[in-house]
């Protein structure tokens, strides 16, 4: 279920990022702040998910009980 949820979480947000960077180029696009920060926060988000799927990192909860 873990696997499931970090999978849609990074498909999610590539989806999310693919319309920031493409309205990014477009010529006479204006960006927010807002839409920067989001983009660097799904990055964050894709990144802690490749992590969990690698295995690299454990929950908290799965943690404590090993």
């Amino acid at each position: 279920m873990k696997n499931l949820t970090d999978v849609v979480l990074i498909a999610g947000f590539l989806a999310v990022d693919f319309l920031f960077f493409h309205d990014m180029f477009k010529a006479g696009e204006a960006i927010s702040a807002a839409q920067y920060l989001t983009g660097a926060l799904s990055l964050l988000v894709i990144g802690r998910s490749l992590l969990s799927l690698a295995g690299g990192q454990q929950a908290p909860a799965a943690a404590a009980r090993a």
